[in-house]
């Protein structure tokens, strides 16, 4: 239910994050062959470079949205055996003249390459690689030859500061993403409510027709002088009793949340369970919650039915919500939705305000999918 679980693409650009390591990488090469040549280091610094630039393909690898997802959490791991290996070599090869800036330049580039391998990732497993990454980076040059205090909080430093940069830039996206959401899913529900009302009115309107017909045909036969009456008269009160039954059925076969579904074309994704006189009781200050929460499920279902790999249910799960409304109490209400073929954390951020809104919400996950319950307080009419 975090949005920190919610798996990437995390940053808005892979290619700049590639073009930012690989002249990180340039860089990293340029103070080590300058390092290698005036302390006589040079195969050191020769594979300290040839690591790192092993683990930038790495990391361009996991980064790429081709990848299987299967492989992803192998090329992560690869990429950290790599940089740990590098970090060794390098604070192997540094001595007190060059140390600093060799070590320096080191650290950054991991801690920037570590951008790149999370790309596809989420936040959660971003923000514990960076802090393994800076963790192992300054304990290894905490005890390198020649290193004091300030050099090994100026290589933390370095560490997290990407880091901490992408994770703001991360959840800056995200709320506003979120923000832009919630204001169109509030447009989208006004001219849904707009419709429903016009197709109401249009409901209302009919039946009110139908009535003054029907009445005209009552006056008619109260003014006829002999039986049977008149062929045309019993065919016109025949069709007016089918049309009135038809007019009926359609009033009260649907519950709101049935019109309003087929209206936005997703009645056939939700499935309401009978009989719906709970739904119908629901007060009209919960009912924009509810339908907004559905519409997002359903779209968290389809948008997971077209991706493929990942942790997800066994791949027979039908996507489609099922949707249970009982009575829990006097005045309280249990709403229940069923969700094949989805995890919960593969669901948007705003589903789980929108359900804040309504009461306390439980979630969880099985094979088949996730169930997800609602226990409304005093939510009944």
């Amino acid at each position: 239910m975090s949005r920190t679980s919610v798996e990437g693409p995390l940053f808005v650009s892979r290619g700049i994050l590639a073009t930012a390591c690989f002249v990180l990488w340039i860089l990293n090469f340029y103070l080590a062959f300058e390092a290698g040549s005036k302390a006589g280091a040079a195969l050191w610094h020769v594979l300290a470079a040839g690591l790192d630039l092993l683990g930038l393909v790495v990391a361009f690898q996991a980064s790429d949205a081709a990848t299987p997802r299967g492989w992803l959490a192998n090329l992560r791991a690869t990429w950290l055996v790599l940089a740990i290996s590098s970090a060794c070599c390098a604070a192997l090869a540094a001595v007190q003249e060059t140390g600093l800036a060799l070590i320096g330049a080191n650290a950054l580039l991991s801690a920037v390459a570590v951008l790149l391998v999370s790309h596809l990732w989420n936040l959660r497993g971003f923000a514990t690689l960076t802090l393994a990454t800076a963790a192992i980076n300054t304990a290894l040059y905490a005890v390198t030859p020649g290193a004091d205090g300030r050099t090994t909080s100026n290589i933390l430093f370095l560490s997290l500061l990407p880091g901490v940069v992408g994770t703001v830039s991360v959840l800056l996206r995200r709320d506003a993403i979120q923000r832009k959401g919630a204001c169109g899913l509030s447009e989208r529900l006004d001219a849904l409510t707009r419709a429903i009302n016009a197709k109401t009115s249009a409901q209302e309107l009919e039946l009110s027709i139908t009535k003054t017909r029907i009445d005209e045909l009552i006056a008619k036969v109260a003014r006829a002088r002999s039986l049977p009456l008149d062929p045309a008269m019993a065919r016109e009160a025949r069709e007016l009793g089918g049309h009135l039954r038809q007019l009926l059925l359609e009033e009260w076969s649907d519950s709101w949340l049935q019109e309003a579904l087929e209206l936005e074309g997703l009645g056939g994704s939700v499935v309401i369970a009978q009989p719906t006189d709970v739904v119908e009781e629901l007060p009209e200050s919960s009912r924009p919650a509810i339908l907004a929460a559905t519409m997002l499920m359903v779209v968290g279902a389809t948008l997971r039915g077209t991706q493929q790999g990942g942790t997800a249910p066994r791949s027979g799960a039908a996507h489609r919500i099922h949707f249970f409304a009982e009575k829990a109490g006097h005045d309280d209400a249990r709403l229940t939705w069923r969700i094949g073929g989805v995890h919960k954390n593969r669901l948007s951020p705003l589903l789980w305000t929108e359900l804040d809104s309504l009461g306390r919400a439980k979630a969880r996950n099985d094979r088949e999918g996730c169930s997800i319950v609602v226990d409304t307080a005093g939510r009944r009419r």
